[in-house]
């Protein structure tokens, strides 16, 4: 229609009107420029708040998985500092030898962590950390996940190896079955129980295990390590509630 106009205006040389014309045409096109920017920012804006709302859930989310690490790490502690203050003589509560030879076993578990990087990743791979916000809340989000990963999270030991290459597979197979649990969330725990039936003399292959000097060695590494891991669990714990609280205040301010 504009079109037309222009043309008709040309043939009859109404130079004032095509100069309206033309105006008209700029006007429109930086006001559609305008609206197409202003829709795009609401967009970025919405995704960003989405994005941020996500990562809120899935610090939440380490900071209950690293409570239940460490309270698993901390029952492999004992387990460990048990089996070997035996070994070395020391004091430690009175214990039957099954009891001793459960905890050499229940030394070696592991439970891995890691953080829930799923939307960080979608986020990183997508490049659009520009639209979280502000450059702090940027920087905290970056910094909290470059620095989620320690070694000693997820180390698998040589003591667990060399252990259960000394305990009879009959033994491990009834400690899973009947000294250790995992509910729906992969989440374990490990429980005291009574001796196998069928395992007449425990006292032998426990005194064989607190004999092994390079099994107590690693022993001491591990507990080391998970003592380490648990440091880092609570150090790692305050920085996720750090990024929550400033997650959170970044949502309240883009209300």
């Amino acid at each position: 229609m504009i079109l037309r106009h222009v043309i008709k205006h040309f043939r009859n040389q109404e130079w004032t009107a095509i100069a309206i014309d033309f105006v008209i045409v700029v006007v429109g096109v930086f006001v559609g420029i305008q609206v197409a920017n202003w829709n795009q920012a609401q967009n970025d804006m919405s995704l960003g708040t989405a994005y941020l709302k996500r990562i809120q859930l899935d610090v939440e989310t380490d900071i209950v998985n690293y409570n239940k690490r460490m309270a698993f790490w901390d029952q492999v502690i004992k387990y460990g500092s048990k089996a070997l203050a035996f070994a070395e003589g020391r004091p430690h509560n009175e214990s039957t030898d099954w009891e001793m030879l459960l905890a050499f076993f229940q030394a070696s578990q592991i439970s891995e962590f890691y953080s829930t990087l799923a939307t960080y990743n979608e986020l990183t791979n997508a490049g659009d950390l520009r639209l979280l916000g502000n450059v702090a809340i940027r920087n905290a989000v970056t910094n909290y996940y470059t620095n989620s990963y320690n070694p000693a999270l997820s180390e698998r030991p040589k003591y667990r190896e060399n252990v259960r290459g000394l305990i009879s597979i009959n033994i491990q197979t009834y400690i899973w079955q009947h000294c250790h649990t995992t509910d729906v969330g992969s989440n374990q725990r490990l429980v005291d129980c009574d001796p196998p039936p069928e395992l007449a003399n425990p006292g032998k292959i426990l005194n064989s295990l607190a004999a092994n000097q390079t099994l107590l060695a690693d022993l001491r590494y591990w507990i080391s390590t998970q003592t380490v891991a648990t440091k880092i669990g609570l150090d790692r714990i305050v920085e996720a509630e750090r990024l929550k609280i400033l997650i959170e205040s970044e949502l309240k301010a883009d209300k």
